[in-house]
């Protein structure tokens, strides 16, 4: 037994199976409150710790590793200094002036053990032999999964809509077309997934590498799954997923053109395009009935002045208090999370001064509100740490725009330990293949690299995205698979 486990090819079989079952472990069910307040916490996590805890381990100890210790030893040390050094500056701060901003030791501890667990994976799959053939049939898998509990949860009418909490939807596929469809937010369907961010960053990240596969090999089974990985990104119904395949789609179809045409390392094959072309176009057509495309518009200045002045509201002449269902926010900031009257100050700020652009919408005032408790707890030296994770969650105050609100919970330092791996791999890896090494310029390089850089991207637009485990774990499996091929 002892043997096996220190055989290279079991290890990575069990690194690959543990993968490949994210999906099933991101289920909303095992977030639920019932099993969370059994557990104190979430046993999903606690299994991906455990997991990757013992792939560390066989992978460290083995003889073959020797070289990379060092640079795992230096940068845990870094880890441990900065995470007493975060504690040290985040434990007292004065809540007085905002009681619900609690700070959890545990719960500190707990998030930044999450954060390191995708670096770990990028080390271990760095010292493992995985072959583009195994990558290519990891993802496939993945995206199939992904897609086949969306789509079969969609068609049966019990997934949970993508907004709005744990509710099921009221309309499948088939209501797209009806005119008595339900409201589109009733329709956009994330299937059991925790998050449509994050699934919605997840197959962002997937699909240049199921295109890569069908313009290496043109099978059944690799188009099947490219279909069923854009239908499901149509379902979701969010702007990153309905949106954000289309430019996806066309700069792989322009690179493969590129690569075979120019840099003439693979031959091209007009079944190829042409089958990438009737793909696209048939979900060109279906993306017109989607969700999305056919929700209400947000409400912009131009129609709120037109609003308020077909009901004959003055804002100028009301009160802070009486404007402040005109701000188009939910009621819960003002009411419960920043109520007014405890924070009368700002909401002056931002009925009186803030323009509407920069004001309207949930998000822009997850974004005002932190900034003012910033302001509010703000030291010398808390740009450096943060102000703590926990708590922004619970205050229930978390900005949906990844980088930006780890600014606020874990520092300049923080980011740099723990997301600047992945900016770092883009960066370098990009300028070497670009200007150092061109034989290392390829068609599955810079997939790889557009996989990971869409991750980031999608991160800053969506937000929850790198700090999610469905997400970040395989974003550090592509990161480990960059530095295996650049070296």
């Amino acid at each position: 037994m002892l043997e096996k486990l220190k055989n290279e090819k079991f290890i990575k079989k069990i690194l690959l199976i543990f993968l490949v079952l994210q999906p099933f472990l991101d289920c909303y069910l095992l977030y639920s409150d019932t099993i969370t307040n059994f557990f104190h916490f979430s046993p999903t996590t606690i299994i991906r710790f455990l997991i990757v805890a013992f792939l560390i381990i066989l992978v460290f100890f083995n003889k073959d590793n020797i070289k990379t210790r060092k640079s795992l030893l230096i940068y845990g040390g870094i880890v441990i200094i900065y995470t007493i050094l975060h504690f040290v500056t985040t434990y007292n701060y004065d809540i007085e002036i905002f009681p619900s901003f609690t700070y959890s030791v545990s719960a500190e501890i707990f998030y930044i053990a999450r954060m390191i667990l995708p670096i770990c994976i990028i080390y271990i799959t760095r010292n493992l032999k995985i072959s583009k053939e195994e990558t290519i049939k990891l993802f496939l898998t993945v995206t199939f999964i992904a897609s086949a509990v969306i789509i079969i949860m969609n068609l049966l009418t019990i997934s949970l809509t993508s907004y709005g909490g744990n509710n099921q939807i009221e309309g499948n596929l088939l209501s797209w077309f009806s005119t008595t469809r339900p409201d589109s937010r009733q329709l956009a369907s994330k299937g059991w997934f925790n998050s449509a961010n994050q699934i919605s960053a997840l197959f962002s990240m997937l699909l240049p590498i199921v295109m890569y596969s069908v313009f290496e090999k043109l099978k059944i089974k690799r188009v099947l799954t490219l279909c069923m990985c854009l239908l499901a990104m149509l379902m979701i119904g969010t702007r990153v997923s309905t949106i954000g395949w289309i430019p996806i789609y066309i700069v792989m179809t322009i690179i493969y053109i590129f690569n075979s045409c120019i840099l003439k390392q693979n031959k091209f094959e007009i079944k190829k395009i042409t089958c990438i072309i009737i793909v696209g176009l048939c979900y060109g057509v279906l993306f017109t009935y989607s969700p999305l495309v056919n929700s209400p518009e947000s409400v912009d200045q131009v129609a709120l002045d037109a609003y308020l002045a077909e009901k004959q509201i003055d804002l100028e002449n009301m009160t802070v208090e009486e404007y402040l269902p005109f701000l188009a926010i939910n009621e819960e900031f003002y009411d419960e999370l920043y109520p007014y009257e405890e924070h009368k100050d700002f909401w002056y700020y931002v009925t009186k001064e803030v323009p509407y652009y920069k004001r309207g919408g949930n998000r822009n005032a997850q974004t005002l509100i932190t900034a003012d408790i910033n302001a509010n707890f703000k030291t010398a030296i808390s740009p450096l740490f943060g102000l703590s994770y926990s708590r922004f969650e619970n205050a229930k105050i978390y900005m949906e725009k990844d980088f930006f609100v780890h600014y606020y919970t874990i520092g300049i330092l923080g980011i740099l330990l723990f997301l600047g791996p992945y900016v770092f791999i883009v960066l370098c890896k990009l300028f070497k293949i670009v200007f150092k090494d061109r034989k290392l310029f390829n068609f599955y390089n810079i997939t790889l690299l557009a996989s990971l850089t869409l991750a980031l991207g999608v991160s800053l637009v969506s937000g929850h995205v790198v700090d999610e485990l469905i997400v970040s774990l395989y974003m550090g499996f592509i990161s480990g698979i960059i530095l295996k091929n650049v070296k």
